[in-house]
């Protein structure tokens, strides 16, 4: 699909699984890919759902310019002009780790009106969430690109857990390393303050937060609980979930959506 955002072509790629269900809009994390969802079309638990997922701009073979650096916001906004050339509303939207930002970001504007329940699966809600945005802050492109981009790779194949190794893969086949590093700076200021945490709160619609049971040490997960948050972990996982226990994942997104599906 081709969008149109501040007069730069932006070719989007994406997969779409039709179903007779309502739609389901998977959007992935930094140094994710649509990939990351693909088991979803697998899952008997979500027959009959249409399943849409995108690349990011700088992804796969979506489109980014070196010369026209993107922030989050833009994301935000590419993503809002891909939905509404896509003609969906009435939709179920997943947003995992920089995901659930730009997810955060699309439902505080016009876009709230055409989403009927909120997955967030460990989206950025806190600086802790910035695990690897804010490693990458803290030096040049130059540097970044040339050593702590290789390192983050190899640092992740080195870890125990598939859904690091699969990432790892998407790093060095799938990803452009300028738009990691130019979508990093604006994942770690959104999470600096405690207004993504807030806004999930008080989101006025069905909503599920997701963690891998690696992560049960969040600092905001008891605030959440306490808060009557529907929050559900996932067994032997970390941050990729999709990866490290896919069929238990999708089990709890489809159990979420039959409570309230037509």
């Amino acid at each position: 699909m081709e969008v149109l955002y501040r007069d730069k072509l932006f070719e989007i790629e994406y997969f779409q699984r039709e179903g007779h269900k309502e739609t389901i809009l998977f959007l992935h994390g930094l140094g994710g890919a649509k990939e990351n969802y693909w088991e979803a079309c697998k899952a008997n638990v979500l027959d009959g759902y249409t399943l849409i997922c995108p690349d990011n701009p700088g992804t796969g073979r979506s489109t980014y310019y070196d010369d026209f650096p993107l922030n989050v916001d833009d994301l935000t906004n590419i993503t809002y002009l891909f939905i509404e050339q896509l003609k969906i509303a009435d939709f179920i939207l997943v947003g995992t780790s920089m995901g659930g930002l730009t997810s955060l970001l699309y439902l505080r504007g016009k876009g709230a009106k055409k989403v009927k329940a909120f997955i967030n699966i460990e989206g950025n809600l806190a600086p802790e969430d910035c695990m690897f945005s804010g490693k990458v802050v803290t030096y040049d492109f130059g540097t970044f690109s040339n050593q702590v981009f290789p390192r983050t790779i190899i640092d992740m194949k080195n870890n125990g857990n598939a859904g690091y190794h699969m990432i790892a893969n998407n790093l060095e086949l799938n990803t452009n390393v300028r738009s990691y590093y130019d979508y990093s700076f604006q994942t770690v200021e959104h999470s600096a303050t405690r207004e993504l945490l807030e806004q999930y709160l008080l989101l006025d619609l069905p909503k599920l937060f997701i963690y891998g049971e690696e992560n049960g040490h969040l600092s905001y997960l008891p605030g959440l609980i306490r808060n009557n948050m529907n929050v559900k972990c996932i067994s032997d996982s970390n941050h990729f979930v999709f990866y490290d226990q896919p069929k238990e994942l999708y089990d709890v997104i489809a159990g979420f959506i039959n409570t309230f599906s037509r």
